[in-house]
């Protein structure tokens, strides 16, 4: 059994609170109105909302008393709208506070999750008796099962099967707490923000882009359209060149060897080195982003941000990328 670590943090009173993460279809019982308190009626029926994700569609219960989240687009959600979770799961290594977050889950913990799977916390989660699970992604049926006959759990929602869609994830978390033109109104602040760096950068629009990461095994891009970092990008006007997409064996990843680094020649790049210095790899000097000061090396925080953008996140991500993208206009005028 998995047991909670040491460093678990509490809410305390008022705003000292603590916590947050990337990357969430009803009114509340009591109230027509989308403002009505998130505790409704005692004595009303309960109601649920629908939900569709990966691993099928659950009914969650509205304005849930005890949420648990693994997901960093409903934790933030919740949190946006005002309901924060009551205890969020944080991977081991990536639990650090996020810029762009609240920080105001009531409960913070962390699990492992490696090549040898995920850590079974199936019994510490059970103890705590929750009403909902976002857990997003989930590696098996039995997992997801497991986590289920404790409380109706959501895996990933959105077309992709790793990460969630923000978008659809904030629709949803409006919808469960009560909230449904509170958190259109925070989409659309998001897309106003987009919009705007749109605007302010019109060479982004038909710009080529690549997201990925380096190490000692290679290079890797993201090639799948429906990933939460393509959307990204594809909102901002850019796409991933098709030579690139051509190289993936999978349609979700491209594997890219040292000699073959011309391909990564796109206009706006981002990749995060993980224990290289990219400057090592021949012909990264080269490379029209680098060149033109549009290349990006996100660390741990920040390429989490583009990985699994959140309603919180893509706003921070597209002020941190003000640079980059001034230098992508300056290279195509």
């Amino acid at each position: 059994m998995t047991t909670f670590p040491a460093q678990s943090r509490r809410r305390r009173g008022t705003a000292t609170a603590v916590l947050c993460l990337a990357t969430a279809v009803l009114t509340a019982c009591s109230n027509d109105s989308d403002e009505s308190s998130s505790t409704g009626s005692p004595d009303a029926a309960p109601e649920t909302v629908s939900v569709t994700h990966s691993m099928g569609t659950t009914d969650v219960p509205t304005n849930p008393e005890k949420v648990v989240s693994f997901s960093p687009a409903w934790t933030d959600a919740f949190s946006a709208l005002g309901e924060p979770v009551d205890i969020e799961y944080r991977i081991d290594g990536y639990d650090n506070d996020k810029p762009w977050a609240n920080n105001d889950s009531g409960q913070v913990e962390t699990y492992s999750a490696g090549a040898d799977g995920r850590s079974d916390n199936s019994e510490d989660i059970a103890a705590e008796d929750p009403d909902v699970i976002f857990v997003s992604y989930v590696p098996d049926q039995a997992t997801y099962d497991k986590l289920n006959a404790i409380a109706p759990t959501i895996a990933v929602v959105g077309d992709n099967t790793q990460s969630d869609d923000w978008r659809e994830v904030t629709e949803l978390a409006g919808q469960i707490l009560g909230k449904s033109d509170e958190a259109t109104g925070l989409i659309q602040d998001v897309d106003d923000k987009i919009n705007e760096t749109k605007d302010a950068h019109p060479r982004l629009d038909g710009a080529s882009a690549a997201f990925g990461q380096i190490s000692e095994q290679g290079l890797a891009v993201v090639t799948d359209d429906n990933d939460p970092a393509n959307k990204f990008l594809s909102d901002l006007g850019m796409s991933v060149p098709e030579e690139i997409r051509a190289a993936s064996q999978d349609g979700s990843r491209a594997f890219i060897a040292e000699e073959n680094i011309d391909m990564l020649n796109t206009d706006f790049l981002a990749m995060w080195a993980i224990g290289v210095d990219p400057s090592s790899l021949n012909g990264w000097d080269q490379l029209t982003a680098v060149e033109s000061g549009a290349a990006y090396l996100p660390d741990q925080t920040s390429a989490m941000a583009l990985s699994q953008p959140t309603v919180a996140s893509v706003p921070w991500t597209v002020d941190e990328l003000d640079d980059s993208f001034t230098a992508v206009d300056e290279s195509r005028a």
